[in-house]
């Protein structure tokens, strides 16, 4: 016979966390807020990238000048967003599947899924969206000059 609510789950000890209603309450708080935690965070990340997609194009006046430093840096934010986003869906999957046989550890990966941006900030991948704005004001700057070249060049043949 399958169990169909969470207290016969828990009293048939298939999660390991007893039948304590209120356990099974915080349980089902944890992972409430672990699993609508990484979907906006993941949710937030889509929009991120959409703008970098967009931006990533003006980079590529200031290369031929020899500045690679604003590039380097939008590749570096690009793939730790990507990188993120990928190993904050795996942990929290792998979080729910292990829920069933063992409730504390898959709150507990569910739970780290959420630390994954500031481990990867440590290892120099940037997931946040902070401006450095003399790099924008110049490559807005290269990118108008360079503009302004072309159409120079244009007219005068």
């Amino acid at each position: 016979m399958e169990s169909t609510s969470l207290t016969e789950i828990a009293a048939a000890g298939h999660w390991g966390i007893g039948t304590n209603p209120l356990m099974l309450i915080f349980c089902i708080i944890l992972m409430a807020y672990a699993v609508i935690k990484v979907f906006f965070a993941n949710l937030k990340r889509g929009g991120i990238l959409l703008i970098q997609i967009a931006v990533g194009s003006l980079y590529m006046f200031s290369i031929p000048r020899g500045y690679t430093d604003g590039f380097t840096q939008w590749m570096k934010q690009v793939i730790g967003l990507c990188l993120t986003a990928f190993l904050q869906a795996t942990i929290l999957v792998a979080g729910l599947m292990v829920f069933s046989e063992n409730a504390l550890l898959g709150l507990g990966l569910m739970l780290s899924a959420g630390e994954v941006p500031r481990i990867a900030g440590t290892f120099g991948l940037d997931t946040t969206t902070r401006a450095n704005i003399m790099s924008a004001v110049y490559t807005a700057q290269a990118a108008v000059n360079t503009t302004r070249s072309l159409v120079q060049a244009a007219t005068t043949r």
